[in-house]
């Protein structure tokens, strides 16, 4: 094996060590991999996207965390970010460790640092985990409500073209755009808060982190449901004058806690950010989210609690003269009117295509082009 010597440092990969005249520097490890990836690319920049798919293979964090990790690595090795001797920044692009460095056998016994060279308590990581040194990623939730945003207008649209051709509904074409946009702009909200939820607690979370996530997506996703619900309480009663139980509150908490429950079930804790599936784990994320989420969807139906088509359902029924009564899909199941049985089929679709479209919105990494950060 190789270490590495440069300036008074050695830098040993085999046994993760970076020590200076005999004396261990604490880097927490995520960072020694960065230094690391660096000194052996010496003889170029390395790209800062290539520096995110190398060493935080898996997690999501953005350029903050890598500038935080090379001004770490930076004070380890006493190097100035105005007039650098170790690492360099390559503006719009990334770094470069720019000093000559000397390639060695590692075959001789590490000193031991002395007791008073130990880490201080905030760089060495707990039980193996390192702390997280970001905000959550911000983007990401809008990630989440953008992908159940188009979740939703897809659940709505194919809707409404099934209802408008379902035998004997009164339903005009032009319903499946009323239903798309109805559908998508649920889904965004929702999405929006359960994709808050998910992102704190995933950051921020490092012990009990399934019980952190399930509650963080319930709450999430209640608070927007709570929200929604008073609107359109009010929008249907002073504008309409419907009295039309509609809900929200407790459809978001349970659709959230079931979105938390798969996803800390599909995903491994990162060492820092937030964890991103990447390979086959994809396939996983969100088929087992999109099932939880439409079980929540059955089970919400089974206690009196409609979600989005249902409510549809009530309102129309309440309206004198509307078309938009889901008694056309019943009839398409078998029975004389919305039923229990299409209740709890579409209760299951709409919960199902929530939890795909966020997982997939979940499962999106942050672009990678944007690399306008201040320089390290």
């Amino acid at each position: 094996m190789i270490r590495y010597r440069f300036s008074d440092f050695t830098l040993s990969p085999q046994r993760r060590l970076l020590v200076r005249e005999g004396r261990e520097v604490p880097i927490i490890p995520r960072y020694f991999d960065l230094l690391v990836l660096l000194i052996e690319r010496r003889h170029e920049a390395v790209h800062r996207r290539e520096i995110f798919e190398l060493v935080w293979t898996d997690a999501t964090v953005s350029d903050s965390a890598l500038s935080q990790a090379v001004r770490t690595i930076r004070r380890a090795l006493g190097d100035d970010s105005r007039e650098p001797r170790f690492i360099r920044t390559v503006s719009r692009h990334g770094y470069r460790f720019v000093l000559d460095v000397v390639e060695e056998e590692d075959d001789a016994a590490q000193p031991a640092p002395p007791p008073d060279s130990a880490a201080s308590p905030a760089e060495i990581p707990v039980n193996g985990v390192e702390p997280v040194l970001e905000r959550p990623d911000a983007g990401r939730w809008t990630r989440a409500s953008a992908g159940a945003a188009v979740a939703g207008i897809a659940a709505g649209g194919l809707g409404g073209l099934i209802l408008a051709g379902a035998p004997g509904s009164a339903a005009p074409l032009a319903i499946a755009p009323v239903l798309a946009v109805i559908g998508g702009a649920c889904g965004a909200l929702g999405g929006a808060g359960v994709g808050a939820g998910l992102t704190l607690a995933d950051a921020r979370a490092r012990s009990h982190r399934a019980l952190a996530m399930i509650v963080a997506a319930a709450v999430g996703g209640g608070l927007v449901g709570v929200a929604v619900q008073w609107l359109a309480r009010w929008a249907l009663a002073d504008l309409l004058g419907l009295d039309v139980d509609v809900g929200g509150g407790l459809e978001g908490l349970a659709i959230g806690g079931a979105a938390g429950a798969g996803y800390a079930l599909a995903t491994r804790p990162a060492e820092a950010g937030i964890s991103a599936p990447r390979g086959g784990r994809r396939r996983h994320l969100a088929p087992i989210i999109a099932l939880l989420c439409g079980l929540a969807g059955i089970a919400l139906t089974l206690a009196g609690r409609p979600l989005v088509g249902g409510t549809i359902h009530a309102i129309a029924t309440g309206s004198e003269g509307s078309r938009a009564t889901l008694a056309p899909l019943g009839r398409l199941l078998g029975e004389p009117d919305f039923g229990p049985v299409s209740r709890t089929i579409l209760a299951f679709g709409e919960g199902a295509m929530f939890g795909l479209g966020l997982a997939y919105g979940l499962m999106r990494r942050p672009p990678g082009a944007s690399f306008d950060s201040p320089r390290s």
